[in-house]
């Protein structure tokens, strides 16, 4: 008998030791838990005001607004190590959904009510959501196990159907304005840098980025056009961008910063061009290969 509880209160102890160990290792590897990544990127649509705010009209906000940087800080956990010891390449894509999120939900989301109501009496049905196009990452410098990082996305560029983004994956600044930082400092700050392309969505029909902006109060601004179109033209179906008559209040008080803005939009577009052709050749490649009897 005293066998059987000496045993029984020793299956307990060793019961609670392997129970604490999984709690802690839980938490330190939160990050990676089921339904986290989920948590992590809806957070933002709800701090922002989805479901909540109502379908009108939005005070005015400046455009250049719509150019800046959006961060967000986390560590790098033992489950997102690779075999070198240090962060996994994979891993840095999980951390680009909650930054781009949290970009395009701090600038669109409380004029996303406001935006549907318009799409849905031009008779565009189904969910209004962003969707992915395509990824670009070149790494820059390790993260090892529990180094804190930033992630920080922008909008470089936009055209009538892509948002492109650009994200920096960044060591904390100690103490320093930017403007103080050496040209070297930069460079040893840069651990990654992404490019993303985003599409907004109505059902089917793809909303030009200009509509979800003014819809969220920014002032219309005329992005260089996509696959050839000329600049400056208008989308078709009715779309926010049609209308000839701009309220006095979002009207430009000053037309050079209007252009500025588009100069820098541009320049963007510029940047991540050779990215977008990339794509292009990369498909023609595709379809040759797939002529050859090794790849058929």
């Amino acid at each position: 008998m005293e066998f059987i509880l000496s045993l029984a209160s020793s299956l307990w102890q060793s019961l609670t030791f392997w129970k604490a160990l999984a709690i802690g290792f839980a938490l330190l590897n939160l990050k990676t838990l089921p339904f986290v990544w989920h948590i992590r990127v809806y957070r933002y649509f709800f701090q922002y005001g989805y479901l909540m705010t109502p379908a009108v009209e939005q005070s005015p906000k400046p455009s250049s607004d719509i150019l800046k940087p959006k961060s967000i800080f986390t560590r790098a956990p033992i489950m997102e190590i690779d075999m070198n010891m240090h962060k996994s390449n994979s891993t840095y894509f999980s951390d680009l959904d909650v930054s781009r999120t949290a970009l395009m939900c701090s600038l669109v989301m409380k004029g996303s009510a406001f935006l549907e109501k318009r799409l849905q009496k031009q008779g565009k049905r189904g969910p209004l959501h962003f969707v992915l196009g395509g990824v670009y990452t070149s790494f820059k410098r390790e993260i090892p196990a529990y180094m804190k990082y930033e992630v920080q996305s922008h909008i470089a560029s936009y055209d009538e159907k892509w948002i492109y983004i650009v994200t920096y994956f960044l060591q904390p600044r100690k103490g320093k304005k930017a403007s103080a930082d050496t040209e070297e400092v930069r460079r040893k700050r840069l651990l990654a840098v992404s490019i993303s392309k985003y599409v907004l969505k109505k059902g089917r029909y793809t909303v030009p980025p200009n509509d979800a902006f003014e819809a969220a109060g920014y002032r219309p601004l005329n992005a260089p056009a996509a696959d050839g179109a000329a600049n400056g033209t208008t989308s078709q179906n009715g779309s926010l961008t049609q209308r000839k008559e701009v309220k006095s209040s979002r009207a430009w008080d000053d037309n050079s910063e209007c252009e500025q803005l588009l100069q820098e939009i541009r320049k963007g577009k510029e940047m991540v061009q050779p990215f977008v052709d990339q794509e292009e050749k990369l498909l023609d490649d595709y379809m040759e290969k797939m002529k050859l009897p090794a790849f058929a």
